[in-house]
């Protein structure tokens, strides 16, 4: 399959940024705006949108189809589930390049230069091998903040060079990191012959350990994932290499209360290692490597279960969880204003996150596996979620010095995201008219699928001529609805929809949904829009929103970015509530100042989730489709649901 899968992408060899572009697609799960992948690739938006012009007519040839939706960006479709499994198979879990950059590969190679290397390393040296002339102080700051991340350090001895110090098993862990692929092919060359001697293996023995380590797992309770699998096998060709070059190796293990022996994971360990000694050399290991396998094994274990979270199985893990979890959700209540502990579900889900990652708390390291996520994960349709995410995050590594990996925190902000989106709205029934203009006959499959498909909404729905609606008092009925033809019509009643002919079922589906939205009272919860015109003169400078805020009153500033700059101010907690809009004056066609808008919003949540799903809902409406709020301020339109229409 990878051979094939090789001839196929063969376009795509030695063209770095077209490679890259196609892997920003082909991870990312919605779509993606032409600014978001040229910010990406540190390219321009002209530039994005002329390569996927040439992107789309070579992927045509291969069954891959690059769609766009106006606002929202362009994603890749892939129609057969088989083929799209293996290409992502061949690109992200046994993915051998990235899209790094040049400066990404620099860093990378000093840590493995420096982790495979018994001696100081002089850094003319690095700058020799890596063919550059000028400082490399900023890669070896960047090197600094990854070993931290480790309780690592790096020291420099005058006229000797560099070393890390630390713990060796926290230098193991971070030599894992770094070999960062999960290749398939046992013969990685990274350029550096000591680290590559650390993970030598034929080819033969290497797919025996494979199957091995698969075989046994089959049969235990313990579930990785593929990318977590992949990792151990490492380890284990790691400790072989090193047990044929050391007699005994001290790993130097943090004292720590966790009684590792009780877990399953260990006894899955002990079996995995005493099934590769019945058929290979080399995995005799000491007690020291075996606890520290099975402390890799625990924070790589994938707990879908929610009754195996127990103290049996993880110990003290399962107090520290709890603890860590509670701030999560401490922190998420505080910012939002409303509870978030009454959800059994996120309760459930965030403590199988944080067992894994209280163990690595309890070590002091932030490990991860570096695929790359930072490129794959994109929550700007969440631009509320998102800000907050990272307030915690920081205040989460401030309290016990732990710093999410960025799979950790999609993890978690998916967590929390599945939390919010069950708040399901209130809403009234409406009743509807079917102004039958051409004849009762031709509204029948209007009122089919608005029958079936918003029966929930809908009190009653009847059907009319203009005479019979004559007859009726005018507040009868919410709506009004017409076919097309009523477009070219008087009609007192203002209908809000005309029925186009020929739509299929699910044109119709979709060209109904708007007029619903006033079923659910967002002009009646929320209040009434305000549009304030900035003043010309803070074109060039700083425009004071400040001096709208209410007195001592902290406020959340979200930006949410791209051609069309939103600011976003919150404060969720104040007594007088309002919703103020500031732009720029119209001048013709166009507004004076540029593309910026402020939104100056002041709530009282007050634990009411009807509230604060409503403002979710126009934040990542706002965020998903810029040019409906630049609509707004150009009609001045008061209407929330302008915003969803």
């Amino acid at each position: 399959m990878d051979l094939d899968l090789s001839h196929t992408f063969g376009f795509l060899d030695g063209q770095a940024r077209f490679k890259a572009l196609f892997l920003l697609l082909l991870r990312s799960e919605t779509y993606m705006t032409s600014d978001r992948l040229a910010e990406e690739l540190g390219v321009t938006s002209r530039t994005i949108k002329n390569d996927i012009l040439t992107l789309k007519k070579e992927l045509a040839k291969v069954d891959l189809f690059v769609t766009a939706k106006q606002s929202q960006g362009y994603k890749l479709e892939i129609t057969d589930e088989a083929y799209e499994n293996q290409i992502k198979e061949f690109f992200q879990i046994y993915q051998p390049r990235t899209i790094d950059t040049e400066y990404d590969n620099r860093v990378q190679y000093i840590l493995r230069r420096l982790l495979s290397s018994n001696l100081p390393v002089k850094t003319e040296f690095l700058q020799y091998e890596l063919n550059v002339s000028y400082s490399l102080s900023k890669e070896l700051q960047k090197v600094k903040e990854i070993l931290l991340d480790y309780d690592l350090t790096l020291v420099v001895k005058p006229h000797y060079g560099m070393l890390i110090e630390g713990a060796a098993f926290k230098k193991i862990m971070l030599t894992i990191r770094v070999y960062k692929y999960f290749d398939k092919n046992p013969t990685h060359d990274f350029g550096i012959a000591e680290y590559n001697r650390l993970f030598t293996c034929e080819q033969t023995e290497m797919d025996g350990i494979r199957k091995v380590f698969y075989e046994t797992i089959m049969q235990s309770r313990i579930v990785f994932s593929d990318i977590n699998a992949e990792r151990i096998i490492i380890y284990l060709r790691y400790f072989r290499n090193q047990n044929s070059v050391i007699k005994r190796m001290d790993l130097e293990l943090t004292g720590i209360e966790f009684d590792y022996q009780r877990t399953e994971e260990y006894d899955l360990v002990n079996k995995v290692i005493k099934n590769l000694n019945n058929q290979f050399e080399g995995y005799m290991f000491s007690e020291d490597i075996i606890q520290f396998l099975t402390y890799i094994a625990v924070i790589s274990t994938d707990l879908y279960r929610f009754r195996d979270c127990t103290i049996e199985n993880y110990d003290s893990l399962i107090a520290l969880a709890e603890e860590t979890r509670n701030f999560l959700l401490r922190e998420l209540s505080r910012y939002l204003q409303i509870d978030t502990f009454d959800s059994e579900v996120c309760l459930k889900d965030l403590l199988k996150i944080m067992i894994p990652i209280s163990l690595k708390i309890k070590l002091y390291v932030s490990d991860s596996i570096d695929l790359g996520y930072g490129n794959i994960r994109n929550n700007e349709q969440e631009p509320l979620l998102q800000h907050i995410m990272k307030k915690i995050c920081h205040q989460f590594q401030l309290q016990y010095g732990y710093k999410f990996s960025e799979n950790e925190k999609h993890m978690i902000f998916s967590t929390f995201l599945l939390m919010l989106n069950r708040i399901k709205l209130d809403h009234r029934k409406l009743r509807l008219a079917i102004i039958a203009i051409d004849g009762r006959l031709s509204t029948q499959q209007l009122k089919f699928n608005l029958q079936h498909h918003f029966s929930e909404y809908i009190e009653r729905i009847e059907t009319k001529v203009l005479y019979e609606l004559d007859s009726v008092p005018y507040n009868t009925y919410n709506y009004y609805l017409c076919s097309n033809y009523g477009k070219n019509m008087n009609i007192h009643h203002s209908p809000i929809y005309f029925a186009e002919e020929g739509m299929t079922e699910l044109e119709y589906v979709d060209s109904l949904k708007h007029i619903f939205f006033d079923a659910f009272d967002y002009n009646k919860k929320l209040p009434k829009i305000v549009f304030e015109e900035i003043d010309p003169k803070y074109k060039f400078n700083h425009f004071p929103i400040e001096a709208y805020f209410q007195k001592e009153c902290d406020y959340e500033c979200i930006e949410i970015p791209g051609h069309i700059h939103i600011n976003v101010y919150l404060h969720l907690s104040s007594k007088k509530e309002n919703f103020q809009l500031f732009s720029f004056p119209q001048n013709g066609s166009t507004q004076i100042g540029g593309d910026e808008y402020y939104l100056l919003i002041n709530l009282n949540i007050n634990g009411d989730k009807q509230k604060l799903r409503m403002l979710l809902d126009i934040l990542n409406h706002v965020a998903m489709d810029k040019d409906k709020l630049v609509l707004l301020c150009k009609e001045k339109q008061t209407d929330y649901n302008q915003f969803f229409i």
